[in-house]
């Protein structure tokens, strides 16, 4: 291959990645290999808490800034040190459907679906599944509107 050729695919190779770096900005802990993010889902400076399940981000799902997913929890009823410990391994998972949006810093508690096309408005607590189609606002976050699926 010409070395002409070889730097325009090196170039375009090279801004690949960065796009992709770019689109995949986040802080976690836990395990990663409990994080799925599809290539053309959007995530910015993103926290994911993986302690208590997996976290999977759809196709074309998108976020703003300072979005937390947290799948760990702590058992309430215990006290001191015993609370600390009491992390669940598992069952707390959070998916974000295809298309979803999620607004600038908003709270996602596991376990919960962000359905299709869904929208999160900025600043809302999630605490449960959330439709497709739908517009959720607040703290809880509630239903505010549906949007209608393109024909």
């Amino acid at each position: 291959m010409p070395a002409g050729r070889v730097k325009k695919w090196m170039k375009a190779w090279l801004r690949r990645q960065m796009s992709r770096i770019l689109m995949h900005q986040y802080t976690h802990v836990g395990d990663l290999q409990r994080l799925t993010i599809a290539d053309t889902a959007v995530v910015n400076n993103c926290f994911f808490n993986l302690y208590s399940g997996k976290i999977t981000i759809g196709e074309y799902a998108f976020f703003g800034h300072n979005v937390c997913i947290l799948t760990g929890t702590h058992d309430y009823r215990k006290f001191g040190k015993e609370r600390l410990a009491s992390v669940p391994p598992d069952g707390r998972d959070v998916i974000i459907e295809y298309g979803a949006w999620v607004g600038s810093n908003v709270t996602i508690l596991g376990p919960c679906t962000i359905g299709e096309h869904a929208v999160v408005a900025a600043g809302s607590v999630v605490t449960k599944s959330v439709a497709a189609y739908t517009v959720v606002a607040g703290v809880p976050a509630r239903v505010v509107r549906t949007i209608e699926p393109p024909t």
